[in-house]
């Protein structure tokens, strides 16, 4: 499990120690990391705006790059308002900021990115853990304090292991006055959705209660952050959240890459078919191996072995074939330490069946799963 040093990378290689290593990792669910549009949009805007803005958006350090891809992030998640933030995680800082002054607990799933419960606790909220993935127990601390003003924050995919949140059922348990729902959607976005928009879309919820905050830097395939919702609370972000006031933005030319991705995610809709075909194939090929997964069109598939020194020989043979199968320790997962692994739209029906005969060889039939 030591720390990858990549000497070099496309969309489905990874070069490790001058050897080129097909590689199911990572978050580049749609491959725009290394779209050509993507990369030379960031080429073109280095050369037009420099690096950085060296100063505040509220300040001097705004671009007409940032305020545009604010707008079209806003209309590809299907919220009425954007504003961008360093990363996925200062933007739940941020929201959280802008909203502890009338919301007094927060209510947090109890296998979400840790990030939430850091962003609830530095803004001075109170924070309780509801069940993992189960509503009626956030409804019954909902029960509770709701005359102090709820936060009820969620990750809308999860990132250890792809369980998708139940946001209609934490929705209809929320209360009605001085509440939100945050759904964190770093791998929902560009991922769920009839055309990528993410968790919220993906199950048709309309509700002013509702924020999303995400990262550009897993299926957008950039970097950066944003916090997306009505117009109201996005103001309220910029007014109120020192996060984003006392910070400098994103590097312009990262913005611009983003613009090009976000068009990318929604002028070629190939990309998401590729991603769902492929997610397709590599369940089906783990349940040949008896390796059970979710069935929801999610591209995490994280599984275990009998014990930790299997999972590591297994993950060394893979390896020395030149095949990347991530053996990770990360919060969340079934267990300390597990496989998981990711397909993208840019792999191919012949790569992911050159993993699966790799499973097959060095795995076998096995009764273990998510």
């Amino acid at each position: 499990m030591a720390r990858l040093n990549v000497q070099a990378s496309t969309a489905t290689m990874i070069r490790i120690d001058g050897r080129d290593v097909l590689a199911f990792g990572g978050c580049n669910y749609l491959g725009l990391a290394h779209h050509p549009a993507v990369t030379g949009s960031l080429a073109e805007a280095a050369g037009l705006l420099g690096l950085s803005t060296t100063a505040s958006r509220e300040t001097t350090g705004n671009t007409v790059v940032h305020d545009a891809l604010e707008q079209e992030l806003a209309a590809f998640v299907g919220e009425e308002a954007a504003i961008l933030l360093a990363d996925g995680y200062t933007a739940n800082i941020a929201i959280c900021q802008a909203l502890a002054r009338d919301h007094g607990v927060a209510l947090i799933d109890a296998r979400a990115h840790k990030s939430l419960r850091s962003a609830a606790s530095a803004a001075g909220i109170q924070v309780f853990e509801y069940e993992h993935l189960n509503a009626e127990s956030a409804a019954w601390l909902a029960g509770q304090f709701a005359d102090q003003g709820v936060l009820m924050l969620t990750d809308g995919v999860f990132a250890a292991d792809g369980a998708l949140a139940p946001v209609p059922e934490l929705l209809a348990v929320l209360p009605q006055r001085r509440a939100t729902l945050v759904v964190d959607d770093c791998h929902g976005v560009c991922v769920l959705g009839d055309r990528g928009q993410g968790t919220v879309g993906h199950f048709g919820v309309r509700d002013p209660r509702v924020v999303v905050t995400t990262t550009l830097a897993k299926g957008v395939g950039c970097y950066g952050g944003a916090v997306l919702g009505g117009r109201a609370v996005v103001q309220r972000v910029r007014d109120q959240a020192d996060v984003y006031r006392r910070s400098t933005p994103i590097p312009t030319p990262i913005a611009a890459a983003a613009r090009a991705a976000v068009l990318a995610a929604q002028s070629e809709p190939e990309l998401l078919r590729a991603l769902r075909r492929n997610i397709g194939l590599m369940r089906d090929g783990l349940a040949r191996l008896g390796i059970a997964t979710h069935r929801e069109s999610i591209p995490i598939f994280t599984f275990t072995l009998e014990s930790n020194q299997r999972m590591e020989e297994v993950h060394r043979r893979l390896l020395a074939e030149d095949l990347y199968a991530p053996y990770i320790e990360y919060p969340g997962g079934p267990t300390p330490r597990f496989f998981r692994v990711t397909v993208t739209a840019a792999h191919s029906p012949e790569e992911i069946e050159r993993l699966l005969a790799g499973l097959a060889r060095h795995v076998g039939p096995v009764a273990a799963g998510t």
